[in-house]
């Protein structure tokens, strides 16, 4: 499934990599990308929990847009939000379109103010997480929200249920959360 997430905040490509071209032993992509981000960029856990326990602090999800569309009776929800600290430490920016016309045969409480991953662990739904793609870029608005002028680090997945997609997610890292690892 191809899901392009419409931005408000131009990002410009500076390397984009299949995800498939990484996880099928292509070592040849491997040397662009340091360790420290591979460990970040490729784990299918909750980014949440894992920024929560490397930084100590907790994280609050900071809501910035949300609307509701329909088209060709489809449903979806697009959800644009900010992870950050109890001190306004920005780790992360990520959008999302929400499809409700699976969401329904899901049995779990998807809270609009959690992030998307706690409402999964909290109802102990089983999901499977795909990668599709991990960027590298720059965007002049990102750059001011995260308060460093450095590349910026990405990625795409779509999250299913039962073999069907339900949430396609795009994340924009803060270049200073690979501080965590020194």
């Amino acid at each position: 499934m191809k899901i392009h997430i419409h931005t408000f905040d131009l990002f410009h490509y500076l390397l984009v990599i299949p995800y498939k071209e990484i996880n099928y032993s292509n070592k040849k992509f491997y040397p662009r990308i340091p360790s420290k981000w591979q460990l970040i960029l490729t784990n299918e856990g909750s980014f949440t929990q894992i920024i929560k326990n490397l930084s100590g602090y907790k994280i609050n999800i900071r809501v910035v847009e949300k609307k509701t569309r329909t088209i060709n009776n489809v449903h979806k929800n697009i959800r644009c939000v900010w992870l950050e600290n109890s001190i306004y430490t920005k780790y992360l920016f990520a959008r999302s379109i929400w499809l409700f016309k699976y969401l329904d045969n899901i049995n779990c409480n998807i809270e609009g103010n959690l992030p998307i991953g706690n409402s999964l662990i909290n109802s102990q739904t089983d999901i499977y997480k795909h990668i599709h793609e991990i960027y590298y870029g720059y965007s002049k608005n990102l750059e001011k929200k995260f308060r460093i002028c450095k590349p910026i680090w990405g990625r795409k997945y779509t999250l299913y249920y039962k073999n069907k997609s339900f949430i396609t997610i795009q994340e924009f890292f803060s270049p200073l959360i690979i501080n965590f690892f020194s």
